[in-house]
């Protein structure tokens, strides 16, 4: 028999060994390398897929920071009113604080005279007017009349000109249509004291007023305080109007003429105290048992 013969009768008993070797790859394909066309592939495909990869994680955050930012200024937004809500609050309470402060000092000033008195607040002040002026939310209706005395916190003011039923202009001590009959409070020494409407570098933003008829042996110099007389019966004695400053003689020669700075700035008043002359205090009578 040739050799050729015997390797043909080994043909059938080849194929079904071939045949399950195949399966076996075939089954436990997993445990095997990867054919070299697969790793290749996997070669060209792996870089891309992981900068795709990469771009869509980085997107991502950008995306995530985006909406992170938007929330941290809506409550930068928020923190900001309650900031500013707080510092409102804030002033509302010291503009309130100091408001009783001044309404303290004028109804401690209250108790020093024997008229009743009403406490009025500054509505309208235009310290450019040609008539120096101020305009007060108090009239006919609070009992208010022309001529009554108006104070302030630290001294005279000036006095009720035309009242309305809600609403009062007084005429301020600084017009030069204004007179008041002063003393110098150490010496007795009499005068007037008429407006001016000049401002003075001695204290900036005040208004200076004038003595005028002082003999010229009366005893005063600079720093004296000048209060009212009570002569004119319009203001009670011993309200402070102000403080010498420059004296001079008249250009008559016989009366001496001085400079008074007054305690109240004019331009700054918020309340003040009308003097309700015509109504005298009334004692309070004690409870009968």
């Amino acid at each position: 028999m040739s050799l050729f013969q015997k390797k043909t009768r080994l043909i059938p008993l080849l194929i079904p060994l071939l045949l399950i070797i195949a399966f076996l790859s075939l089954t436990t394909g997993g445990a095997r390398r990867a054919p070299w066309y697969e790793e290749i592939l996997r070669n060209i495909i792996t870089p891309p897929q992981r900068m795709f990869s990469s771009i869509g994680d980085a997107v991502s955050g950008v995306w995530s920071s985006y909406f992170a930012l938007i929330g941290a200024e809506e409550e930068n937004v928020i923190l900001r009113e309650h900031v500013a809500k707080l510092q409102s609050d804030l002033i509302r309470t010291d503009e309130v604080q100091k408001e009783n402060g001044r309404l303290r000092d004028l109804l401690s000033y209250k108790e020093t005279f024997p008229y009743q008195a009403i406490v009025a607040k500054v509505i309208a002040n235009d310290p450019k007017a040609e008539f120096k002026s101020i305009t007060i939310n108090r009239g006919v209706e609070d009992g208010v009349k022309p001529l009554m005395p108006v104070i302030g916190p630290r001294g005279l003011v000036g006095k009720i000109g035309t009242v309305d039923s809600g609403s009062a202009r007084v005429l301020l001590i600084i017009d030069p249509n204004s007179t008041t009959d002063v003393l110098v409070q150490r010496s007795r020494a009499r005068g007037l004291v008429v407006g001016t409407a000049m401002r003075t570098e001695l204290r900036p933003s005040y208004y200076l007023t004038r003595m005028e008829y002082l003999r010229r042996i009366s005893d005063i110099k600079d720093g004296d305080v000048v209060v009212t007389s009570g002569f004119d019966r319009i203001f009670p004695a011993g309200i402070p109007i102000g403080t010498v400053n420059d004296l001079e003689k008249s250009r008559y020669g016989v009366f001496l003429d001085a400079n008074v700075v007054p305690f109240e700035n004019m331009d700054e008043l918020q309340e003040v105290m009308v003097l309700l002359s015509g109504a005298k205090k009334t004692a309070s009578k004690p409870s009968e048992e």
